[in-house]
């Protein structure tokens, strides 16, 4: 049999750099991966766009945009593997001469996230209003770039306050404005941020109020899946299980391909949750998130009913 080719798109990070050297090779499939869509902050963004237009035929996608491209009929499906995962309370920053010294002072301020509805954004405002009091009507929003289409539509409720950073209307841009105090905070979740000598976070000790969050509530902030379009899996149904078990294989080299602070970062998550965290909605605590994610979604008017969880994803990929 000739292997079928596929394109996907998504990010060189330690859970996936084997499939990208060819350590692990998807059986039957010649993978091409894609990982440049623009530039800096912006690349991710774009390949959402590319992935959901059908541009390649699959990939990294933010959760929150693929839920809401379901629902409206896009012939994407999902894979329980959660590409994009990390605790979100070091995401809260503001500038290094702030007053600010709790989340629950953001009310009445000016914060920018990158995409209104995007899932980083879903997670922190879910924070903020669930743990801090902050409902989203009460905080002043500065978007660095436009919802994609799906998001687009289904925009905020009436009562939310949403403005489009001045042109160049891009996430650095969005950034320069926090350093300069014309914003109070951002809610953004690059790392970078973190060692900004003219900014600082809200949490300094963000792992222990992350701990806390996850003892509460189960949930590990998940961010990005891995789709494919549907009409591939039904004319190669074999695929499916192909995929699923090369990035399962991928997730499991994955310390080979970290450095200390990764490694270190991937311990304490593990000693945090009690087990590794597993591409299943079986086990561990990937459903679990996943149902937190959804419920701050229709809190925040994101979405309009509940989907069931399983039918979000391939059926052939949901067992453990």
């Amino acid at each position: 049999m000739n292997p079928i080719s596929l394109t996907l798109g998504f990010n060189p990070a330690p859970n996936t750099k084997s499939l990208i050297d060819g350590s692990v090779r998807p059986k039957g499939i010649e993978l091409r991966v894609q990982t440049k869509f623009s530039e800096g902050f912006d690349n991710v963004g774009a390949r959402h766009r590319k992935i959901i237009e059908g541009a390649i035929d699959g990939g990294e996608l933010s959760i929150s945009s693929f839920i809401l491209a379901r629902l409206r009929g896009v012939r994407l499906r999902a894979f329980p593997v959660f590409l994009s995962r990390r605790f979100r309370h070091r995401c809260f920053h503001c500038p290094a001469n702030s007053p600010l010294r709790d989340p629950s002072e953001l009310a009445g301020k000016k914060v920018t996230v990158h995409r209104y509805n995007a899932t980083t954004p879903v997670w922190l405002k879910g924070i903020l209003q669930n743990e801090y009091g902050v409902k989203p009507e009460t905080v002043e929003w500065y978007v660095a770039e436009p919802d994609i289409a799906e998001e687009s539509l289904h925009p905020p409720p009436p009562q939310i306050r949403v403005r489009f950073i001045p042109p160049p209307c891009t996430r650095k841009h969005a950034i320069e404005l926090l350093e300069k105090g014309e914003l109070d905070a951002a809610l953004e979740p690059y790392q970078t941020l973190s060692s900004n000598p003219r900014l600082r976070l809200i949490f300094p000790d963000y792992r222990k109020v992350e701990e806390e969050f996850f003892r509460r509530t189960g949930a590990f902030p998940i961010n990005h899946l891995l789709v494919l379009r549907e009409h591939i899996a039904e004319a190669h149904p074999w695929i499916v299980e192909s995929l699923l078990t090369a990035f399962r294989e991928a997730e499991a080299l994955a310390e080979r391909y970290r450095n200390e602070e990764e490694k270190q970062e991937a311990a304490w998550e593990r000693k945090v949750m009690g087990e590794d965290f597993y591409y299943s909605l079986k086990k561990g605590c990937a459903r679990r998130s996943l149902a937190t994610l959804i419920e701050y979604q229709i809190q925040q008017g994101i979405l309009d009913s509940k989907p069931e969880i399983e039918s979000l994803f391939f059926s052939q990929a949901l067992d453990p």
